[in-house]
C-alpha cells in the first residue's frame, strides 16, 4: 500500500481496495509530518492505515496540505482531523470557506461529477481553528525540508503546487494534469482558464524538479513531463477551438483526441470499463470546450 518514492517521502494509493490507481496523497515523514493531497472521503481509513504502517503517530502529523479543494484532494481532511488531533489544513485564502462549509462545494461536485462524486463521498466540515490559509511563496519548514507553497491558478482559482526544496519534488497537483502508465492528460474540469493554467506551467517550470509527484497518479522523474504538460495544453487548446467553429460537441472532441491524441487512446483502453477514469476524460474537454466557448463571446 505504501511505496516509498525518495528519502521520507511516501506514495499512497488513497481509493486502493475502491477505485485502484486514481488517487494518490505522498506523506513527508519529516519532524512535521505533512500529507500531500489526502484525498477523496472515502480513503480516509487508507491514509490512516499507512501511517500505521510507517509507524507514524497521529500527533506527529501537522499538516494536511490540500492542492485546491476538489473533492478528490481534499474530501477527506474533515475525517482525518478528527483522527488526527495536531493537524492543520493548509489551503489557498479563495478555498478556506469551502473546506470550513463543503455544502455549496458538494453540490458542485454532484452536478460536474454525477456519480463518481458518490463514489469518493462526502466531504465532512474542517473546523474554522484548524485551517490555515498559505500565501504565494510562503515556504513551510518541516525540520528536515522545506515545503514552498506556489500559487498555480488555471484548474481552478485556489490552486497551489507545493515544492520540496532540497528533496527536489514537486507536487503539481492538476496544474501539470493526469499522469497514469506514462499517459499524460490535461486537467481542465469547468471553469477553467487556460492562459492562467499556461503562466503558473511556466512558473513551475523554473524550478530545479528531480520528481513529479502526481495526484493522479503517482511520481516520475521529471525529464521533460512539465513541457509535456505544457505543449498538451496549446494541442488541446487548438483542437478545442476547431471543433467548436465546426459546430461540434464533447463527442466531436473525444473523437479528435482519439485519433491525435496518443495518450487519450492508450488510457481509454487502459482503463475500459471504468467509469472514473473516463469520466475524467469526458469533465476535462468540456472544461476546455467550455473555456473556448466563453472566450469567443
Amino acid at each position: 500500500m505504501v511505496e516509498e518514492v525518495a528519502e521520507k517521502v511516501y506514495h499512497v494509493d488513497v481509493l486502493e481496495g475502491i477505485e485502484n490507481g486514481i488517487v494518490s496523497a505522498y506523506i513527508l515523514d519529516f519532524d512535521d509530518v505533512a500529507i500531500i493531497d489526502p484525498g477523496p472521503a472515502a480513503g480516509y481509513k487508507n491514509i490512516l492505515k499507512a501511517l500505521d504502517e510507517l509507524e507514524i503517530e497521529k500527533r506527529r502529523v501537522k499538516y494536511l496540505v490540500a492542492t485546491h479543494i476538489h473533492i478528490d484532494h481534499s474530501g477527506n481532511c474533515g475525517h482525518l482531523v478528527k483522527e488526527l488531533p495536531e493537524a492543520k489544513v493548509i489551503v489557498h485564502p479563495k478555498g478556506a470557506k469551502h473546506l470550513i462549509d463543503p455544502e455549496r462545494l458538494w453540490v458542485s461536485s454532484k452536478s460536474v461529477l454525477g456519480p463518481i462524486a458518490d463514489l469518493y463521498e462526502k466531504p465532512l466540515p474542517v473546523p474554522e481553528s484548524r485551517v490555515m490559509k498559505v500565501e504565494d511563496m510562503e515556504r513551510i519548514d518541516l525540520g528536515g525540508d522545506v515545503l514552498l507553497c506556489m500559487h498555480a491558478p488555471g484548474h481552478t482559482a485556489h490552486h497551489v503546487a507545493y515544492y520540496l526544496e532540497s528533496s527536489k519534488i514537486l507536487f503539481p497537483s492538476d496544474a501539470a494534469g493526469v499522469y497514469t502508465h506514462k499517459t499524460l492528460l490535461p486537467a481542465t474540469p469547468p471553469p477553467f482558464e487556460l492562459d492562467q493554467a499556461l503562466k503558473s506551467l511556466e512558473k513551475l517550470m523554473e524550478l530545479d524538479v528531480k520528481f513529479v509527484a502526481f495526484t493522479h497518479f503517482g511520481a516520475a522523474e521529471n525529464g521533460k513531463l512539465l513541457k509535456r504538460a505544457y505543449d498538451k495544453l496549446v494541442r488541446w487548446a487548438k483542437i478545442a477551438e476547431e471543433v467548436v467553429k465546426e459546430g461540434g460537441d464533447h463527442s466531436d472532441m473525444f473523437k479528435r483526441l482519439m485519433n491525435e491524441d496518443e495518450d487519450v487512446k492508450g488510457l481509454a483502453e487502459k482503463y475500459q470499463g471504468s467509469d472514473t477514469a473516463l469520466g475524467h476524460v469526458l469533465v476535462n474537454i468540456f472544461g476546455m470546450l467550455d473555456y473556448v466557448r466563453r472566450k469567443q463571446t
